[in-house]
């Protein structure tokens, strides 16, 4: 089966995340290329200030990336913009929000990033429309710590009834793997912004998806 260049979106989802190199010139032109085949484009870049990645999001969408594909990666609450399609936590800013602070981000989809079964529970009960958990496999970002395997991820899966998005050494040949360990969704770094053919590479994770469509969990 070959799917085409404007793909159906998937119930299983495809996240590209920003690398944090800070160069923005590659990553708006390999955003280009690549936002047909995936859901969501993040904008990653921890030296940012939250009104430069908003300035990023504003530069993608110039180019051609439609808004809803656009999340901001930070610590803040969001401002009163309509420019992107959600925003994403780590646990720094899960923490240091409390309940109502956290609702003020309910108009836009907010991800969190989560490590273990309690952080996944924690993030639902305090209004996480989705998880990033990892990572998965052994991962050129994080060479010295262990990669936390599928069981655990089985765990998450099971633990909290919002989609759980596996992130960490993600490639085409374990899709089928992750989506049968429950989660509902992968995201990659280096897959596709270290692919000398960005586009090719996001294509090829979508068609991993496509062929696991009718997989049974």
């Amino acid at each position: 089966m070959v799917i085409s260049h404007e793909h159906v979106q998937e119930s299983f989802e495809l996240h590209v995340v920003s690398t944090g190199a800070g160069d923005q010139a590659s990553f708006v032109k390999a955003a280009k290329d690549v936002w047909p085949w995936v859901d969501y484009i993040h904008i990653r870049e921890k030296q940012l200030t939250w009104q430069e990645k908003v300035g990023w999001a504003e530069i993608l969408c110039g180019a051609g990336v439609p808004s809803c594909r656009i999340v901001i990666n930070g610590s803040e609450l969001s401002p009163q913009n309509e420019i992107y399609g959600g925003v994403h936590w780590g646990q720094e800013a899960i923490r240091n929000y409390n309940n109502d602070g956290i609702s003020n981000v309910q108009r836009v989809r907010l991800g969190v990033s989560v490590h273990s079964i309690d952080e996944a529970k924690n993030a639902e009960e305090r209004g996480a429309n989705y998880l990033f958990f990892g990572h998965v496999y052994a991962t050129n970002s994080k060479p010295d710590l262990e990669p936390r395997g599928l069981s655990a991820l089985a765990e998450v899966c099971r633990g909290v009834s919002i989609p759980v998005i596996a992130i960490g050494g993600v490639e085409p040949g374990n899709i089928h793997a992750i989506r049968s360990a429950g989660a509902q969704g992968v995201a990659v770094i280096s897959n596709v912004w270290a692919s000398d053919s960005p586009d090719r590479a996001a294509a090829s994770l979508r068609q991993a998806i496509v062929d696991t469509k009718s997989l049974i969990r």
